[in-house]
């Protein structure tokens, strides 16, 4: 469960399977579009995590803890937003977007780094940045 989770640390595997996926499917523009929206959710995360500083779970961790404050999640913020415009990429693997952007979230529970709210709130800032992006990119 911690290798999956490192995926999604600053958003490299979504980003890397949005590329991928656009060009797999003759979209390689588009799927930059995806990719680059990986990179504004977690900047928007960031300025809330520094707005609030919600405190970590009390140990045990199951990983390093990052230092970054804990609310909202960044990866569960970065997983909705992904899942999102990559099932706007390739719409017949929408249920394999959504079912890896559930795993991370689960992951960042299952690894005690995030307290559930954490993790809500922040693939709810996903799901409105995504389903914001893939607005304005149809």
């Amino acid at each position: 469960m911690a290798g999956f989770s490192r995926l999604g640390d600053y958003g490299w595997g979504w980003s890397a399977a949005a590329l991928g996926t656009g060009l797999a499917a003759g979209r390689a523009r588009d799927g930059a579009a995806v990719a680059a929206l990986v990179p504004v959710t977690l900047a928007l995360n960031y300025g809330v995590k520094r707005a609030l500083r919600r405190p970590r779970p009390s140990e045990p961790h199951l990983i390093r803890a990052p230092a970054s404050p804990s609310f909202p999640s960044s990866h569960a913020a970065m997983a909705a937003a992904a899942a999102c415009g990559l099932s706007w990429l390739a719409p017949p693997l929408a249920p394999l977007w959504a079912v890896l952007a559930l795993l991370m979230c689960a992951s960042r529970l299952y690894l005690g780094v995030h307290h559930t709210v954490d993790v809500a709130a922040g693939a709810g800032l996903g799901l409105v940045v995504g389903g914001t992006a893939v607005a304005l990119l149809a």
